[in-house]
């Protein structure tokens, strides 16, 4: 009795410990040219690491997919993994998802909610842009300062945005050219996760009970009109 004691007591320490942690996650988009690069980077208690890496995004339009190469490095070691995105996928994650939003009455507020704890810092998006003529190139790189400055504005409006580091469109003259880098630091605490799934987890059951509910009293009522009708 003594030992499941302690045993209760160091699990309940140990979710109490990981409630008021916080996550660091790092975030990491290069694009130049036809060349992509994301990496996430994920931090817990300084120790604990986990590391995704998408080097190589490949289109492929004569086959109609995109070929992409997954790298992930945490504790545990270094994996490799290689998958294809076809038209078939997307439906399918699309279909997936939106099956997930109906079963989950009020997920926009409770997302809404979460994403108001969640802190984004250390914000850089640097640009390179051209078109190949001068003109152009100036009134498209205002209209690329337009849309930055806007969707770091709605950002701010969902998450808590601090130091903003560095912005900056650098236009080139010289011919078509692209290239962009963005990064940033996200934060939140794990107990601010838990109430979320929790919260999507309890609506979730709620509707799978309204919906028994209301198939039970739809074919009762329809048993009882077939027996009304039968007389």
């Amino acid at each position: 009795m003594f030992i499941f004691a302690i045993v209760v007591g160091c699990v309940v320490l140990l979710l109490c410990v990981l409630y008021f942690s916080s996550i660091h996650l790092s975030f990491v988009y290069a694009h130049k040219k036809d060349d992509d690069f994301l990496r996430v980077k994920l931090v817990l208690w300084k120790w604990l690491h986990y590391t995704y890496t998408l080097p190589v995004v490949k289109v492929k339009p004569t086959e109609q997919k995109i070929e992409v190469k997954k790298k992930t490095k945490s504790n545990a070691g270094t994996s490799a993994k290689e998958e294809d995105i076809t038209p078939r996928s997307i439906k399918r994650s699309l279909r997936d998802f939106k099956k997930f939003l109906f079963h989950v009455q009020g997920f926009y507020k409770i997302f809404r909610r979460f994403l108001q704890k969640v802190n984004v810092s250390d914000v850089e998006w640097q640009s390179r842009f051209g078109l190949g003529d001068a003109c152009h190139t100036a009134t498209a790189v205002g209209v690329l300062w337009s849309v930055k400055s806007n969707s770091l504005g709605v950002l701010s409006r969902f998450v808590q945005l601090k130091n903003v580091k560095n912005v900056m469109i650098t236009p080139v003259y010289q011919g078509m050219y692209t290239e962009t880098r963005i990064s940033c630091m996200v934060s939140f605490k794990i107990g601010h996760a838990m109430t979320v799934m929790f919260q999507i987890l309890k609506h979730w059951r709620r509707m799978r009970s309204d919906e028994k509910k209301k198939m039970k009293n739809y074919t009762s009522s329809g048993g009882t009109s077939h027996v009304r009708a039968s007389d």
